[in-house]
């Protein structure tokens, strides 16, 4: 084999230097959902926004069959709890969730119940539904694939967020929130996944297109007769497959929104300062079935004006027909014969606590006061007095009479639990054959008792190592194991790291982390088995680097000392050409 001198290399890492990286794409993790964004939100820097997007796993699967997942929870904290909110008609986890820097509109946390309770300790996670992505420039003659969106689709794409949530979060149960449609969302789904997903239900002033006047529990006046295919066949037939947010005035809360101060249109230009005005008015006296003061009440002074507009200029553009069709027939129908599941039904079966409030504007004055009708006892109502629809949402006095009391529920439903959790574990992801390398290891105690608890590193099936932590309740430690790679043969390795589970430890399924390790020449950065350009190119670009450097790379610490340098290259060069096999 031919030798390359150091000196040549040396010049060949000048080359390297000058080659410039390839642009970064989308990240897809290995469950096939899309890290999109993450970012800070306007008012408060120290609460990171993260979305992800996926293609649906329930059909149909057209060009506008995706859902998005929108996380938001404090930076460098152990959060005390984990909540999933579905949305309303046609409201997005984005819009629940998303504030970044760059938006001319600041949320702040008095009129956005997720903010409250990212502030104070909790993961709170939404979804965008497949509406979210049907283009706004679409007219109606435009969305017959639209006419297959009912509740198979919504339950199984929640299930889909939900499953990513547990994934994200470690967390083996949640609470699921649901404002408006998303109350009644959440109930449906709690008669499926209730038992192995949810802690609890919180419902913020349920309410669906479709039902018949009954919530919580089996409508006991079903009459068996709703003809649901006849229904679906005049939706196709006049392919009215949408429903336009507000029956059509978005427009006008979108120009509102943008122009606070602009004229009233014409003609009550006349009548109204400007158009904030006479979108209160207009908004205050809706036609039904929200009726005066049934979306806000504004005149009482329990909305404001302003974030009200806002909110209803950033609803989606559209809604499925189906979704509403379907509710009908289950709720006129006992074991509905035009649904894949009777959710109602099953209400009876609900095994979880709920908490729910109703305004008196709007949900206790169409459908009445919320039914107790679940299996289990521990069941909380409230009708909010003064309230109309958006204000239980966000409205003035949401942050005293809903998200405070509800963060308080949801904190006591939590019993004291012991848990301890490897949460991360840093090494290199390629190390050269006899060389040795540190793997960090990260051990949380997310529980609420001080613990001990042994923590096992794992070369394949082998036990390389043991040590003992002690943690105090809500504290983490990391304890760093070596390994000798002398005498491995080349290949990928298992590294599996275990913090033992503790007596009375019932979730355990965050006490591993699985990572891989690539033996290989010395010299060889990539992990292809190769000592070449590749890698001289890897370490130029690394080249007198130390943790914490944007160019950092710690493959390319090849001797490990904690900076790429002179003594890399020099072990670089020593292998420079050779290959395995």
């Amino acid at each position: 084999m031919k030798e390359i001198g150091t000196t040549a290399l040396l010049a060949l890492l000048v080359v390297g230097l000058a080659i410039t990286a390839i642009p970064a794409t989308k990240a897809t993790s290995s469950d096939d959902w899309t890290l999109i964004a993450q970012q800070g939100l306007k008012a408060y820097p120290d609460l990171m926004e993260t979305v992800w997007e996926a293609n649906v796993t329930t059909p149909p699967y057209g060009p506008y069959d995706m859902i998005g997942l929108d996380r938001v929870v404090k930076v460098g904290i152990q959060p005390i709890g984990v909540l999933f909110i579905c949305p309303g008609t046609w409201s997005s986890g984005g819009q629940l969730l998303s504030n970044p820097p760059t938006d001319s509109w600041t949320t702040t946390e008095n009129y956005d119940e997720a903010l409250y309770w990212a502030n104070r300790g909790f993961d709170v996670y939404s979804i965008d539904y497949r509406t979210h992505f049907v283009p706004p420039t679409l007219n109606a003659s435009q969305l017959s694939f639209m006419a297959n969106w009912g509740w198979d689709q919504w339950i199984g794409d929640i299930k889909q967020a939900v499953d990513k949530v547990k994934i994200v979060s470690g967390a083996e149960r949640i609470y699921m929130a649901g404002q408006s449609f998303g109350g009644i969302a959440a109930m449906n789904y709690a008669t499926l996944y209730g038992v192995q997903d949810l802690k609890g239900l919180i419902l913020l002033d349920p309410a669906a297109l479709g039902l018949i006047s009954y919530l919580g529990i089996k409508n006991p006046s079903s009459t068996n007769s709703y003809n649901l295919t006849d229904a679906i066949a005049q939706m196709n037939a006049t392919g009215t497959w949408a429903i336009p947010a507000d029956s059509g005035e978005l427009s006008q809360y979108q120009y509102g929104d943008q122009y606070p101060s602009a004229p009233a249109p014409y003609p009550y230009n006349y009548t109204f300062p400007n158009i904030t005005a006479f979108l209160t008015q207009f908004t205050y006296y809706a036609a039904p079935p929200w009726g005066t003061a049934g979306i806000s009440n504004l005149y009482g002074g329990y909305g404001n004006a302003t974030v009200v507009i806002h909110t209803l200029a950033t609803f989606d553009p559209y809604w499925p027909t189906l979704l509403g069709l379907q509710t009908t027939a289950y709720s006129d129908w006992t074991n509905c014969p035009y649904v894949t599941y009777d959710f109602d039904d099953h209400y009876s079966d609900i095994a979880v606590p709920i908490l729910v409030f109703q305004s008196q504007f709007f949900g206790n004055s169409t459908y009445g006061p919320f039914k107790d009708g679940i299996a289990n006892p521990d069941f909380t109502a409230t009708i909010l007095s003064g309230y109309g629809h958006l204000d239980v949402f966000s409205g003035v006095y949401c942050e005293s009479d809903v998200s405070a009391p509800t963060y308080d529920w949801m904190v006591s439903h939590m019993p004291p639990v012991h848990n301890v959790a490897v949460t991360n574990f840093t090494s290199k992801t390629v190390v050269g054959q006899d060389i040795s390398s540190s793997i960090n290891v990260t051990i949380v105690n997310q529980g609420d008792f001080p613990e001990l608890s042994n923590v096992t590193l794992y070369v394949n099936t082998t036990a390389m190592g043991t040590q003992a932590v002690s943690l105090t309740n809500g504290s983490s430690t990391t304890v760093t194991f070596i390994w000798n790679t002398t005498g491995a043969d080349y290949g990928n390795y298992t590294i599996t790291t275990v913090a033992n589970p503790i007596t009375n430890e019932t979730h355990t399924l965050d006490n591993t982390l699985v990572k891989w390790i690539v033996v290989t020449i010395p010299g060889d950065i990539t992990g292809d088995f190769k000592v070449n350009l590749a890698d001289l190119v890897a370490l130029a670009q690394a080249y007198n680097s130390r943790p914490g450097d944007v160019n950092w790379n710690l493959n390319a610490d090849i001797e490990g000392n904690g900076i790429v340098g002179l003594a890399d290259l020099v072990i670089l060069a020593q292998h420079y050409g050779q290959h395995y096999p």
